[in-house]
């Protein structure tokens, strides 16, 4: 993998770019940069290129593990960090779209064996370190849905029935519904349901996809001086009873899926499209099942099944999916700050 994925930003709502000295070979830079921010980025490539000069391991993991003890750094500025692990994140999916489908079984498992620790490491330093800091020094929180208060709520509901319901079309799973095609790199609900009558039917299932067209962190109002947002999938999955009226929601778990690259040394979906390649994509093998940690081992293995994803490509993150977002949270909060 060349140092060109570590400053690909894979939103595909939001691209910036910045303009690094040739030498370092950096790609657009995915956020708003001054000199010193650019000199920061050529550094970070510089170092990456002296570890993997004296690495005896896989790339990707090389790349992984530096980018994870840079965002450790507790002398780099705060948003930096924030999109260090964004980019740690970009590294891993491209091995997986990109490398990974044209490796053995042997060393595809052996390689992600040695990434998810990292990226469950990289978990631990978000959760722990990171989104405390931003609310502390930022005044930026990111909240769980259900750590809002009643007006809170009552604003997403508002937010939810006027903009996203008419953009959600949840898909049945059941024997009378073949099991939905899962976009890559989407983030999806998967909805156990039962129904209060018992002689309308067994368990089942719905898929339902957050929209891409939203922005990853939804603004709530707060009448204090912080800044609050919450996930845009718990702005979904905080009203599914909207949804499956006069169902009984019994579990509701994330995953999201990688799909194998369409085209040679090309991982970008919307370079696919404007190539004429989105219908191959479709029909690309999963390259990557990401579940959140909470998914019981039968509903992992029932999924992994219908998508036809060996057991070596299912991973579970303690965490919300497609990290990669983060340089987004970096870019919302500099623009707060601005």
């Amino acid at each position: 993998m060349t140092r060109n994925a570590l400053y690909r930003d894979n939103n595909e709502q939001d691209r910036r770019s910045a303009t690094a000295s040739s030498d370092t070979h950096l790609p657009a830079y995915a956020a708003p940069v001054d000199d010193e921010g650019i000199a920061r980025a050529r550094a970070l490539a510089q170092g990456l290129k002296a570890r993997l000069q004296s690495a005896r391991v896989p790339a990707p993991v090389v790349e992984v593990a530096y980018l994870l003890d840079e965002s450790r750094n507790a002398e780099c500025p705060l948003l930096e960090r924030f999109r260090i692990l964004g980019l740690l994140a970009s590294v891993i999916d491209h091995f997986f779209v990109e490398v990974a489908p044209d490796l053995s079984d042997t060393d595809q498992g052996e390689i992600a064996e040695s990434l998810d620790p990292l990226l469950q490491e990289a978990y631990a330093m978000l959760n722990g370190t990171l989104l405390p800091a931003l609310a502390e020094e930022r005044g930026i929180e990111i909240r769980r849905f259900d750590a809002l208060n009643r007006d809170q709520r009552s604003y997403v509901l508002d937010f939810f029935r006027q903009q996203l319901f008419p953009m959600l079309t949840p898909l049945a799973v059941d024997p009378g519904h073949p099991f939905p095609f899962i976009s890559s790199h989407s983030i999806n609900l998967l909805v156990h349901l039962s129904s209060p009558d018992a002689g309308i039917g067994p368990l089942s299932y719905a898929r339902i996809k957050v929209p891409r067209l939203m922005s990853r962190f939804v603004s709530i109002p707060s009448v204090a001086e912080e800044k609050i947002y919450i996930w845009s999938e718990d702005a979904v999955s905080g009203f599914l009873n909207e949804l499956f009226p006069g169902m009984q929601i019994e579990s509701v778990f994330l995953f999201r899926v990688l799909r194998a690259s369409s085209g040679k040394g090309n991982g970008d979906e919307l370079d696919a499209q404007r190539r004429g390649l989105r219908h191959q994509q479709l029909a690309s093998p999963v390259a990557r099942l990401e579940v959140e940690a909470g998914m019981p081992d039968p509903v992992v293995e029932w999924l992994a099944s219908k998508l036809q994803a060996p057991f070596q490509l299912c991973f579970r993150s303690d965490g919300p999916l497609a990290l990669f977002q983060l340089v987004d949270l970096a870019n919302i909060a500099h623009s707060a700050e601005a």
